[in-house]
């Protein structure tokens, strides 16, 4: 399809959009039940004999005293594994759509979406759940897919929009994901079934809304999703997909130093995004269904500093947007780190706090990420846009496997949130001086 058509292309990006968005959605449905759910399967099974079992053991000869302890250990190696498979499977998947077209790679990735997400339905126990994000991780590649196919339909003048879609599905999708998750978990199949068991278990309900959702998604590709890389161009698009391995030859130093900035950070928020409903659960004895409105106000706060970032880009430039939204976030991080890890310490005002802290947060993060793309978009040639882009998104990547585990560790060898949080603020440091020392971009220049 070509990008001078744009009603084609409008649609095709629309159905980028859709695509990308249901899938995070499913993929985010897991993310406020961590808690419970680890909490579930260390007390059915966590005798010898099974996964969790030996992991509980290896936890408690690791100095994990208490099963909210383990729950925060096993919570962080998890996300960590299916971010580490996603990071290593996505240029697979990438290159093998070079070969094979966006739309077959698209059909199969979700379809293996959805079978693992039916098979967590009915995950008795632990390990099944295990199995269920080892294949959610190695399928996820199709983010990088439907990247692809966005950079198809678009020229180099328009890779930036195109992008953009992805990016704003991402995001859309992790505010709405975890709201779907906490809500569902409020239904339970024995409500609604007395007697029937087949390895249903207290989560079930949204696995059930996970599989389901990447179902439609699987008929929805397969029935109108149009093949965007026709076969004679299919030779010539590149078989390695930009990865952050690639930074170093990356000719401007200017997107070296953003990226690298933006990996910091990302490394600091995903830690956090990671431990956030830990310490729900240990402050204030949040339920699911409590952290769905939690996501759903630190989503609002995004969108509405998403909404507000463009006028300040206006006044002050994309690089000071992002120096701003890092001084906010390291204030957010101290403010949550101060925070008694004890109830009874904290106090009545704690939960004020808290979401004063996590609001800002998530203001920060949508100030910075969206003028972080943007930064890189006017520091690269339009020749050299889509890879520096994908580069940057590789970054990200390689920072929800870096934040969840070392988070995950300090919470867990310290025992609270506050060396997490502190950790976060001191991340801002190098970050903030990184973005401090670059150049302003020659078309903010001219402007001013």
């Amino acid at each position: 399809m070509s990008a001078s058509s744009p009603l084609p292309q409008r649609r095709i990006l629309g159905l980028i959009f859709l695509t990308v968005f249901m899938d995070i959605i499913g993929f985010s449905i897991v993310i406020p039940l961590f808690p419970h759910l680890l909490d579930y399967y260390i007390k059915a099974e966590g005798s010898a004999g099974t996964l969790i079992g030996a992991l509980n053991a290896a936890a408690e000869w690791m100095g994990g005293d208490t099963d909210f302890k383990k729950t925060v250990l096993f919570g962080g190696l998890l996300s960590t594994l299916y971010s580490l498979l996603q990071f290593i499977f996505s240029p697979l998947w990438g290159a093998l759509s070079d070969r094979i077209g966006r739309r077959r790679v698209l059909t199969l990735t979700l379809a293996g979406n959805a079978l693992s997400y039916l098979v967590w339905i009915f995950a008795a126990q632990f390990w099944v759940v295990v199995l269920t994000r080892l294949v959610c991780g190695m399928m996820a590649g199709n983010i990088a897919v439907a990247s692809a196919a966005a950079a198809d339909v678009t020229d180099e003048k328009d890779r930036t929009k195109g992008m953009a879609v992805v990016g704003i599905a991402i995001g859309l999708g992790f505010v709405f994901g975890p709201v779907i998750g906490g809500l569902a978990s409020s239904v339970q199949f024995s409500d609604l079934a007395h007697g029937v068991s087949f390895g249903l278990n207290p989560f079930s309900v949204p696995a059930l809304i996970a599989a389901s959702m990447a179902l439609l998604n699987f008929i929805l590709v397969g029935r109108y999703f149009p093949e965007t890389l026709p076969e004679d161009r299919r030779a010539a698009a590149d078989a390695k997909r930009p990865s952050i391995f690639d930074l170093a030859t990356v000719r401007s130093s200017a997107v070296r130093r953003t990226s690298f900035a933006n990996l910091v950070y990302q490394v600091a928020f995903t830690g956090m995004e990671n431990t956030i409903v830990f310490l729900t659960f240990a402050l204030f004895v949040y339920s699911p269904r409590d952290n769905a409105w939690l996501f759903l106000f630190n989503g609002a706060c995004m969108i509405f500093a998403q909404g507000l970032a463009r006028q300040l880009v206006k006044r002050l430039g994309q690089r000071k947007v992002i120096m701003l939204g890092m001084l906010i976030a390291a204030g957010a991080f101290f403010v949550v780190a101060w925070i008694p890890a004890t109830p009874a310490v904290a106090g009545d005002g704690a939960k004020t706090t808290f979401y004063l802290g996590l609001g800002l947060i998530s203001f920060a993060t949508g100030l910075i990420l969206p003028s972080v793309s943007a930064l890189v978009s006017l520091y690269s040639d339009a020749s050299e846009q889509g890879r520096n882009l994908g580069i940057l998104r590789s970054a990200g990547s390689l920072a929800r496997v870096i934040g969840p585990v070392t988070a995950a560790l300090l919470y867990f060898h310290f025992g609270s949130h506050f060396w997490v949080y502190i950790g976060g603020a001191l991340l801002m440091l190098p970050a903030i001086w990184v973005v401090r020392g670059l150049p302003e971009p020659e078309s903010e220049r001219l402007k001013a």
